[in-house]
């Protein structure tokens, strides 16, 4: 099983020319610290798209999420980068001459899946599809809930979400170190974003893609 993320920026085409060009320079950025994190391979393309590889389906998630809150807490923009995302989990069809090639072209199951799964994504939000397996109506509706929570965030409280998630949702006082403050400190701010529940959606999410594939 790979799981493959397709996505776009949102109101590229009305950011000033600085910022779009910062947007896409920051874009490059996140999707290169991917790549050394977790060896995802990823394509910008059409300007304000991009899609990216993971061979680890287990680590789709939480690299999605990093690439996300980046960009929602970038310092180039005045308000948030707010993207659209459609993450695919699927069998590997590498083995199929028409899968091979960089993402962004590669015709794959788990690739069309995605772009696919884009077309019918709600602009700024993220949707999951399993593949052949099928999708969970309950997962479905706490995605809902799980994009209203990411897409309301202010961009220090984006900064600090993305730092508990990769810190692998470490413990408050590793975290407080990390961020130079108070453990009380954190746990309130991770409590007012409600961290501790995007932690089990992330849980629950892996445990899915875990279960459908131990039985492919």
């Amino acid at each position: 099983m790979i799981a493959v993320l397709t996505a776009d920026l949102v109101h590229s085409t009305k950011l000033p020319k600085d910022v779009y060009k910062d947007t896409l320079a920051l874009l490059s950025a996140l999707l290169k610290a991917e790549q050394k994190r977790c060896g995802a391979d990823s394509e910008i393309y059409r300007g304000d798209g991009f899609q990216v590889r993971y061979t680890n389906p287990l680590q789709a998630l939480e690299s999605t999420l990093a690439i996300k809150l980046g960009l929602h807490a970038a310092e180039c923009a005045a308000k948030p980068i707010l993207c659209t995302m459609a993450l695919a989990f699927g069998e590997d069809d590498a083995c199929d001459d028409k899968s091979t090639g960089k993402p962004g072209t590669a015709m794959g199951q788990a690739f069309i899946d995605s772009g696919r799964a884009l077309e019918q994504t709600a602009r700024a939000e993220m949707t999951l599809t399993f593949g052949q397996a099928v999708n969970s109506e309950e997962l479905n509706l706490l995605t809902r809930f799980f994009n209203h929570q990411l897409n309301n965030l202010t961009k220090s409280q984006a900064q600090l979400l993305s730092q508990y998630i990769e810190s692998g949702f470490a413990e408050h006082r590793a975290l407080a170190q990390l961020t130079g403050t108070s453990r009380q400190n954190i746990s309130n701010r991770l409590s007012s974003i409600g961290a501790f529940l995007i932690r089990d959606y992330v849980r629950l999410v892996n445990h899915h893609v875990t279960r459908i594939a131990g039985e492919e």
